[in-house]
């Protein structure tokens, strides 16, 4: 039976148990291509409860800030692509563009539409078509410096392929591989959990899909491309289908009192399989029950420390943790900062 939660808890951003935080490099990214000056920048920070010293190091939002964060930005600029072409996409510009792929007779021919379209903005198309033997990939052209070095970028490029695909047909599409650049490897845990599968790392970024998958037809109509374009900011930070299993064990873990005290044995149990089987299942999406718990852990504790309604000792027994010093270690070593720095930045902001 699962625990009533407390007026705490029901506070809690909607989805935190599986949507995880999200690396303050995207949002530093972001706010870099936007271009806004100080005194733009200042007040959005302050909407969203944030300051320029949150965004720093290897600092982490939750997602519910990081949301608003991006729409702010978007609003402010005018520029749906939040800075990572060379000149700004008008707002509006990805709906009307839905409404018109959806009449093109494949996946392949919308990919390869939107590619020129987008090179409107971006001096060049951001991405090509790539046949392979049986399969396609969908890679990634980078054409200035900011979007070579960037991590937000190739994120943010891929997931918007796949799922505005994946969109069209009213299916999750299989991917077969995706690849992202070297110099990102420190992501591959964010990267698994956005895709819903493990990363690789090489000199070029993109997706690999069967080509009977693009060679599919959209489905949809003019007429639903307004509600995707309001929502694709909540998929972009949203867990990959795949990893199915690892939201179930989120969520079985959530609601375990004290916090993510279930075992192994125990979870495996409630899942349904044996526990050799959630070993194996979970190794096949790169990941662990330990990794999961840690990961929880370290959302939730976010997630609570911007509330600032609990004290630091209370948040450590909920979680599990039999001394606030052992909490404070762990918090330290998943953002680089203290609990306590991290909260007083959140309360300065929002006082």
């Amino acid at each position: 039976m699962t625990a009533t939660p407390n007026s705490d808890e029901r506070r809690q951003p909607e989805g935190w148990h599986v949507r995880q935080t999200i690396p303050a490099r995207f949002a530093r990214e972001m706010l870099a291509g936007a271009g806004l000056d100080r005194a733009t920048l200042l007040p959005i920070l302050e909407r969203c409860d944030l300051s320029e010293a949150a965004l720093s190091g290897h600092s982490r939002l939750v997602p519910r800030d990081y949301l608003t964060l991006t729409r702010l930005v978007i609003a402010q600029s005018g520029d749906e692509m939040r800075g990572c072409f060379a000149k700004p996409v008008p707002l509006g510009t990805f709906a009307q563009l839905l409404r018109l792929l959806v009449y093109l007779p494949t996946l392949e021919a919308v990919f390869a539409e939107a590619a020129r379209f987008y090179a409107l903005y971006n001096e060049a198309p951001p991405w090509q078509v790539e046949k392979h033997d049986k399969l396609i990939r969908l890679r990634l052209l980078p054409a200035r410096a900011e979007q070579v070095q960037s991590a937000l970028y190739p994120h943010f490029m891929l997931l918007s392929l796949w799922h505005v695909g994946s969109w069209l047909v009213k299916e999750t599409l299989p991917v077969q591989r995706v690849v992202l650049p070297e110099s990102l490897a420190e992501f591959s845990k964010q990267a698994r959990f956005l895709f819903g599968r493990q990363a690789e790392f090489g000199p070029h970024a993109y997706l690999e899909l069967a080509e009977s998958e693009l060679q599919r037809a959209p489905l949809r109509a003019p007429h639903e491309a307004a509600r995707l374009a309001r929502y694709m900011p909540l998929r972009l930070v949203s867990p990959g289908q795949a990893v199915d299993l690892e939201s179930q064990v989120r969520g079985l873990l959530s609601a375990a009192r004290p916090f993510a005290s279930l075992s192994e044995q125990q979870a495996a149990r409630q899942l349904g399989m044996a526990r050799q089987t959630l070993v194996r299942r979970l190794a096949l999406l790169d990941t662990s029950y330990h990794r999961i718990r840690e990961e929880l852990r370290r959302d939730l504790a976010c997630a609570l420390l911007s509330q600032g309604t609990q004290s630091i000792a209370l948040i450590a027994e909920h979680m599990g943790y039999s001394e606030p010093s052992a909490f404070q270690r762990a918090f330290k070593q998943w953002t680089g900062v203290p609990p306590g720095e991290y909260r007083r930045e959140r309360l300065q902001r929002q006082s």
